[in-house]
């Protein structure tokens, strides 16, 4: 507690130091950041790669008669922090200015153990932290004999801190810890090999399940093997949690309010409009306990809140920071995001995720005559665009027939556009899983009625 609040009082120190250096007429943000990490990589019961990772710096805004201007220095040194404040003024006196270019003022943050820090994060040793990513590989392998590798096994960790402090009264810091592991097993048979995945995340390391990770993506990758194309047909799919959340991430682009300013969104223009069906909610939680993205406030010391965006399918908000607010004449969400202190903050989703329906994804297997469960998706980044809303992704996955999963599948295409996969799901799940990349993206099993797939054959 005691090195939380040593930030936050830098931070205070050279809002106030800076006033000297810059005058009373500048508005000054001081962004203070520190953070550390490890990452290991085994293949073949040998560490693969071990990485460290440290930073730590100040990123500094400038706001001058609607001029805003932005420095960094890495390091905590008085003479960088006071280079960085003077950069940061200077660089405002040369942007153009624009009204929309404000701070935040003060106000009331969470209170409440938001459950995202734990000691055991940075006190467990290394070696422990080994130990964890070889089991998983150990376990991966033992589940079946047809498992004959691991593509790679990966634990990974960081421990973060933030202050935030500016002229207007904002000040605020918090520390967050997180954590997560994720194994890629190969199952081969008769020359045929398939990957699967699997992943878990958490607070802290012992909330890693090992077990069901190793289970998860031994199965995945051996119900693939076999698997072969299928005549184009316009058929329902059920996504499945991890390929649903990946979808997410083109609806969370979309949300953007920073996007939608630009024209660079398929929602523009459609707030209060009915853009999915009544079983669609999407909520961004930036309180969500124990979340990836979890915070007191944003990256500007906007209060975070819960909010639905999307509700029974109604566009009710896009996500904003304090520029974008200003610009649409609404107040930010307290979405400012910003990966590093060397960015400026810019809009980004907290916790997004759609909210949970009822069943189970057997469930709603069950409760599909005809269909495909969807189990991997390839080249998200590039077939899904947030843009257009256009939708052609390759897949993998699982025939459904009268209820039953059979034949399993590759060389499929999806297609369509974002709307029609919104408009036509007809049930959500209640698995809600969350990713541990893309930010914090989240979804339960999902099924969607009317879509084309296309194959060979």
């Amino acid at each position: 507690m005691e090195e939380r609040r040593g930030l936050l009082d830098l931070a205070e120190e050279w809002v106030e130091r800076g006033r000297s250096l810059t005058g009373p007429d500048v508005d000054l943000e001081i962004y203070v950041q520190e953070s550390r990490g490890l990452t290991v990589k085994v293949y073949g019961r040998q560490v693969e790669g071990l990485r460290y990772s440290r930073s730590r710096g100040v990123g500094v805004r400038a706001l001058k008669e609607d001029r805003l201007g932005y420095s960094y220095c890495t390091g905590f040194h008085p003479r960088d922090v006071e280079r960085a404040v003077r950069e940061a003024a200077e660089n405002a006196r040369f942007s153009a200015p624009d009204e929309h270019n404000l701070l935040p003022g003060p106000t009331d943050y969470a209170q409440e153990d938001l459950g995202i820090y734990h000691p055991e994060t940075e006190d467990m040793p290394s070696e422990d932290k080994v130990d964890l990513a070889l089991r998983l590989e150990g376990l991966t392998i033992a589940k079946d004999p047809r498992i004959r590798r691991v593509e790679t096994a990966v634990y990974a960790d960081a421990v973060s801190e933030v202050a935030l402090a500016n002229t207007l009264g904002v000040s605020g810091s918090y520390r967050s810890s997180d954590c997560h592991c994720y194994v890629f097993p190969i199952a081969e048979e008769g020359g045929e090999s398939q990957t699967g995945f699997s992943f878990d995340l958490g607070v802290r390391p012992s909330e890693l399940d090992l077990e069901r990770v190793a289970e998860e993506a031994a199965e995945r990758a051996l119900c693939l093997l076999g698997s072969r194309s299928m005549p184009s047909k316009r058929m329902t799919l059920v996504l499945d949690s991890f390929v649903a959340s990946e979808f997410l991430g083109m609806l969370a682009a979309a949300l953007s309010a920073e996007a939608v300013l630009k024209g660079r969104s398929f929602l523009a223009g459609k707030l209060g409009e009915e853009v999915a069906s009544p079983q669609v909610t999407v909520i961004d939680d930036g309180l969500l306990v124990g979340g990836s993205a979890t915070a007191p406030f944003d990256d500007e010391g906007v209060p975070c809140r819960r909010k639905e965006v999307i509700d029974r399918g109604v566009l009710l908000s896009y996500l904003h920071n304090m520029y974008t607010a200003s610009r649409s004449g609404t107040v930010s969400t307290g979405n400012a995001s910003r990966s590093s202190f060397r960015e400026r903050p810019r809009v980004g989703a907290s916790n997004l995720f759609l909210q949970p329906g009822k069943g189970t994804r057997e469930d709603l297997i069950r409760s599909v005559g005809e269909g495909v469960l969807v189990l991997q998706v390839v080249g998200a980044h590039a077939g899904a665009n947030p843009v257009t809303g256009e939708i052609s992704l390759g897949a993998l996955g699982l025939r459904i027939r009268n209820g039953e999963v059979e034949q399993p599948l590759r060389e499929i295409t999806l297609a369509g556009k974002a709307l029609d996969f919104l408009r036509n799901t007809v049930a959500v799940g209640e698995d809600l899983r969350f990713l541990p990349f893309e930010g914090s993206l989240g979804a339960p099993t999902v099924v969607v009625e009317g879509v084309m797939v296309s194959g060979r054959g």
